[in-house]
């Protein structure tokens, strides 16, 4: 299998992944499945899930999370792991992929061959029913994955993934479609709500924020816990917030839809509204939305954001009226110069008032108390450019992502 190396597939980006490093949690919104066996070079293959307009991987590799999206190409999203900068040398790699279809395969590179192995579903990740693979004695090492076994001949340097999770039948038939829309949103198929033989949410909510690169066109979503680098000179980062379903199933309350094709009952579908197509995600964005931003505690002390004045570079474009907001990362001498380098903060809150709260059933869920109406929050931090000095500057565990040519 040595010419699995040269495979090439084409790779459809949407995003070059942000870092997190140190954080104690990131989750992938909306992935579906995992690579049983990350560990080294390879890369991956999928069917896009029905409606689903863009497909959000996350990569873990000693210590540092990366993640981005991928932008189907006739249904399909494909990469290589070099690259998205995702080659993984740590034994504790884990990819998660989604929403795709099962059938979605990878490969992983060794020194002298290559093993294929099928993305596996999360949902069956606990099944009692597993067999581990036959030992074959010390001329065969097996190294256990998430629901497979990489097995390698040390002679030869030949190398496979077999699967560790059993078929087995379904002793009860679930109800896997999520309540929400049907159709494809176009004129010989708008969309419709689907409100039975579907499976409910439980109202809860997700942030979308993005910002593109504006000479590349890609598109880069910021996760909870995710560092921003501020950009130099006098340039700027315009991070776009919104608010949506966190997509466990849910409907449009109204039974009549007055936008073309449908698009009301789309209403907090993100993967409706991508950032992508944005005519489409400013229709389907939760409304009745209000932001609260705040930035600093570097040199400063948090303070709230308001439009026109930044707090440590971080300020407010655009207008908050349309259920959105935008959030400018700029340059901060006070914060990074030859003799400062702090990093900055930043946290957004939503919160949507009764009105929204209703517009889906089930109703938008919200905190209460000092928290009533706080539907969904967001925390990030600035940091400084690499040129900037690097006194108070804390130590980076090394990348565990190799650059590959």
């Amino acid at each position: 299998m040595k010419l699995m190396k040269h495979i090439t597939i084409a790779l459809v980006l949407c995003a070059i992944p942000a870092v997190a490093v140190g954080q104690t949690s990131v989750s992938c919104d909306g992935c579906t499945h995992v690579v049983s066996y990350y560990k080294g070079d390879g890369g991956l293959i999928a069917t896009a899930a029905e409606g689903a307009e863009m497909v959000n991987w996350l990569a873990s590799c000693g210590g540092v999370t990366r993640t981005g999206m991928l932008t189907p190409n006739d249904g399909t999203v494909s990469t290589l792991f070099a690259d998205i900068d995702a080659v993984c040398e740590a034994d504790d790699g884990k990819f998660e992929i989604g929403p795709v279809m099962d059938g979605g395969w990878y490969w992983i590179t060794d020194a002298d061959n290559s093993a294929v192995g099928g993305l596996v579903d999360m949902d069956i990740l606990e099944n009692d029913h597993t067999a581990e693979p036959t030992g074959a004695g010390a001329g065969v090492t097996m190294t256990k994955g998430t629901g497979a076994t990489f097995l390698k001949e040390t002679t030869t340097g030949r190398v496979g993934i077999l699967p560790t999770i059993l078929p087995t039948m379904d002793m009860e038939p679930e109800m896997a479609t999520l309540c929400g829309i049907a159709g494809a949103g176009t004129g010989n198929s708008p969309f419709t709500r689907r409100v039975s033989s579907c499976m409910m949410g439980d109202g809860g909510t997700t942030i979308l924020a993005t910002y593109g690169n504006s000479i590349t066109g890609a598109t880069t979503r910021v996760m909870g816990g995710d560092t921003i680098t501020r950009p130099a000179g006098t340039g700027s980062i315009t991070i776009t917030v919104d608010l949506w379903s966190n997509g466990t199933g849910g409907f449009l309350t109204a039974t009549t839809s007055s936008g073309a094709n449908g698009i009301d009952f789309a209403l907090g579908n993100a993967h409706v509204g991508t950032a992508n197509n944005y005519a489409a995600r400013a229709a389907t964005r939760y409304t009745g939305v209000t932001y609260a931003v705040s930035a600093g505690g570097g040199v400063g002390g948090g303070e709230t954001v308001t439009s026109g004045a930044p707090v440590e570079g971080v300020d407010l474009g655009g207008s908050p009226a349309d259920n959105t907001v935008e959030v400018v990362v700029g340059a901060s001498a006070a914060n990074c110069s030859k003799t400062n380098n702090y990093s900055t903060p930043v946290t957004v809150t939503a919160s949507v008032d009764a009105t929204g709260q209703a517009l889906v059933t089930p109703s938008i869920k919200v905190g209460t108390g000092a928290a009533a109406g706080v539907a969904g929050q967001l925390k990030f931090t600035v940091v400084c450019p690499a040129a900037s000095a690097n006194q108070g500057q804390e130590l980076v565990p090394e990348n565990p992502f190799p650059t590959t040519e």
